[in-house]
């Protein structure tokens, strides 16, 4: 294989090794990290009671409440089903000792098992959950374990890590690794960034977080079994729950990976098949077709080696340790103390009952029935699915008007009935304060800016930042669109104004704020940066 070839393979290997070893700011051992001396110490018994908790100042739940509603398609408002998850959440934190504290549960729109707790007190859990727990027991285990990351106060080191100038550096460094395996169509620097920015950060904590995730574990165990419920049907379902769906989950990248694979494949030997030669001539023809299929191959090898980076720096920054490592944590302490796997009934009615209610089960139908219809948009019978999905209770609701628009977009001789406009399908979302989602602004005001409505479009995207006016999440956007809209000098404006007021977002929103040419520019840099650690690293070997 040529050098440049070697090199271009090999450096965001070295580009690794470097954001590894070479910071001089890492941190050289867990105990440095803020609030970790706590997690070297021995684990205390799930029947002794909880450490006292650390005081604190809590974030504005409300505000991060609306934060968590500019992440992708938000929340779902289903009033009966968070009821009852509230109730649970009330139990627990009586069971900790601490139930005064701040913070709801919410439910997240999104079609895979996501769970996760904030500083602000809040947790949330994505509808899947609700949806395949088979016992109360499970979904208190679930809650219980997210609320053990508040009590247990892990959420200090998410802040001083995002505010810390060590972060920065370790993005400029893995801006190489993000950007190389990134194997996505419009894939463009200010993503770059976000994502070695994510990188580093998470690079950091890995360590810190999969400790944490154990002593979460405990808390778990040790609340649930005080409120009576059975860690066979509570902890130990969850655990197993989450295992199933990791190992489907990784089937399905692999599933991905092979057709991207075979994709690029097929278009290196098309674009080889016409530049080649033409020739009548049996031997070059076959020489061609050699060559061709050599360089798929390489291509392919080359992608190759970037999935299998990809997962290897997964696996090592993932916040979750093996969740069969935890199970048989988990088992160890059962076996340990007896009292803990004490057989005790599944505690289904109560779930039952909460799922029964009219509203709930006609909301999770309709949710179950807007994601089939996105998974398959151009099949026969997704707009009539979507068309259901987007109905009743669900009918002002982020997901299934997508669906519809998704759904109406791929068959246009299907949307009899539908305005014209299928983008205006969205303003029943934006009209609706409960169900008002950021991802339907983002989408409209670039479609209606794509086809030249550039005030139209303006006047979405600010209606959207008026109701959207503490969430975080909008700012890099919204600094990104002035920029393309009213000039790069605006948006380096608009980004100096969020800095002060959303300080965990100032740096994508400065970086949201980079012209084209800026943006050329870090790139030819970062390429030099990277062609320079590589040469020194093959100069070593």
């Amino acid at each position: 294989m040529p050098a440049s070839k070697a090199r271009r393979g090999l450096w965001p290997l070295a580009l690794l090794c470097a954001l590894l070893a070479g910071c001089e700011t890492m941190p050289q051992s867990l105990s440095q990290l803020p609030g970790i001396s706590s997690l070297t110490q021995k684990p205390a018994s799930p029947l002794d009671p909880l450490p006292a908790p650390e005081t604190r100042s809590w974030p504005d739940p409300v505000q991060d409440m609306v934060n968590q509603r500019a992440r992708g398609f938000g929340l779902v408002n289903a009033p009966e089903a968070q009821r009852y998850l509230n109730g649970l959440l009330t139990r627990i934190k009586a069971a900790a000792l601490v139930p005064n504290w701040p913070g709801e549960v919410y439910l997240l729109a999104q079609s895979s098992l996501s769970a996760y707790a904030t500083g602000a007190g809040n947790i949330y859990i994505s509808l899947p959950w609700l949806q395949s727990v088979q016992s109360e027991d499970e979904l208190v285990a679930l809650l219980a374990h997210e609320f053990g990351h508040i009590y247990l106060h892990y959420h200090s080191l998410e802040g001083a890590i995002a505010s810390a100038d060590t972060a920065a550096g370790f993005a400029s460094l893995g801006l190489g690794i993000a950007y190389k395996t990134a194997q996505a169509q419009g894939w463009n620097q200010v993503d770059t960034l976000q994502a070695s920015y994510a990188l580093g950060k998470t690079l950091t904590t890995a360590l810190y977080g999969q400790t944490q995730e154990g002593a979460a574990d405990r808390f778990a165990l040790h609340i649930t079994h005080k409120l009576g419920y059975s860690y066979e049907h509570g902890a130990k379902a969850f655990l197993e729950r989450q295992a199933g769906w990791e190992q489907q989950n990784d089937a399905l990248e692999l599933q991905k990976q092979e057709a991207l694979k075979k994709a690029l494949q097929a278009s290196t030997l098309e674009n080889a098949a016409r530049k080649a030669p033409k020739s009548n001539n049996a031997v070059s023809t076959a020489l061609n077709d050699a060559s061709a299929n050599l360089q798929a191959g390489l291509n392919v090898g080359m992608n190759q080696a970037s999935f299998d980076l990809t997962r290897w720096i997964g696996k090592l920054t993932s916040a979750h340790p093996d969740t069969v490592k935890r199970q048989d944590s988990l088992a160890e302490i059962a076996d340990q103390y007896p009292a803990i796997a004490e057989e005790r009934p599944a505690a289904q009615a109560p779930l039952q009952a909460a799922l029964a209610q009219k509203r709930t089960q006609a909301i999770l139908k309709n949710y179950q029935t807007a994601y089939k219809a996105m998974e398959a948009p151009q099949s026969p019978g997704a707009v009539a699915l979507a068309r259901q999905a987007a109905s009743g209770p669900t009918a002002t609701h982020a997901v299934p008007l997508f669906a519809l628009y998704t759904a109406a977009s791929a068959q246009p001789g299907a949307v009899r009935g539908l305005p014209r406009d299928l983008g205006s399908l969205f303003d029943a979302n934006f009209n609706s304060e409960a169900d008002r989602a950021w991802a339907l602004y983002t989408e409209r005001s670039t479609r209606l800016k794509e086809s030249g409505q550039r005030d139209a479009s303006k006047r979405v995207l600010e209606r959207g930042l008026q109701h959207f006016a503490v969430a975080e999440e909008t700012m890099p956007y919204a600094v990104k669109f002035y920029g393309e809209t009213d000039g790069w000098d605006r948006a380096k404006q608009q980004a100096q104004q969020r800095r002060q007021r959303f300080p965990r977002v100032a740096e994508r929103c400065q970086t949201a704020a980079r012209s084209p040419q800026e943006v050329a520019e870090i790139d030819r840099r970062s390429e030099k940066k990277a062609s320079e650690l590589t040469d020194r690293w093959l100069k070593k070997k």
